[in-house]
């Protein structure tokens, strides 16, 4: 009874045409849910015992076909999981480079960038510096110097990063940053960073 419960909300869901994020409950069995690309996904998939470290593992390994099943099945289960989305769309930007066709790499990068830029909001820090160079490069996104010079700051600026003892931005990107933003445009960057909240991480 529970499935099929599930199944007329998802219904519902997709005829009330609501964001692709949207999931359903994960309490086991046969749920079924939707992950934050528009995947379906069912929680009888088998997962390692440390799911998130041997997914990042495969993908460090260059073995993303392996990593993103559990990668999605991880972001599938909802709030909480945007680090897995942090690192499914790193998989989905490796992925993009092999695509068969230009139509399918843009598909990839796109839904890359949309759970890229939802874990950046929660402010996963790693997200943060990946932003501004896919703003800078136009990987994903349209391309904004200033959105990836806000984002450079709002990394700059991060409790996560320095929690993690994450490095600051490279001497490298910064150079690229300055070489594309004006004093004005930093003002405006500065602004656009000033005006940015996180959303606040669901506390277990």
């Amino acid at each position: 009874m529970h499935l099929k419960r599930v199944l007329a909300i998802l219904a519902i869901a997709v005829c009330a045409g609501l964001p692709a994020r949207a999931q359903m409950p994960s309490r086991g069995g046969n749920n079924v849910s939707v992950d934050p690309g528009g995947h379906p996904m069912t929680e009888r998939t088998r997962l390692p015992a440390d799911p998130e470290g041997s997914a990042e593992d495969l993908r460090l390994a260059g073995k993303c076909d392996q990593a993103i099943p559990i990668f999605r099945a991880l972001v599938a289960r909802g709030e909480g999981s945007e680090l897995a989305q942090y690192n499914l769309g790193l998989c989905l930007l490796d992925t993009a480079k092999t695509a068969r066709d230009a139509s399918e790499a843009a598909s990839l990068k796109h839904e890359a960038a949309l759970l890229i830029l939802n874990a950046a909001n929660h402010d996963i820090a790693k997200s943060e510096l990946r932003l501004v160079e896919m703003y800078l490069t136009g990987e994903g996104v349209p391309p904004d110097p200033i959105e990836a010079g806000k984002w450079s700051l709002i990394y700059r600026a991060s409790g996560g990063r320095a929690a993690l003892g994450l490095p600051n931005i490279s001497a490298d990107l910064q150079a690229r940053l300055d070489g594309v933003l004006t004093d004005a445009t930093w003002a405006q960057a500065r602004s656009r960073a000033d005006a940015w909240t996180p959303i606040p991480q669901k506390m277990e």
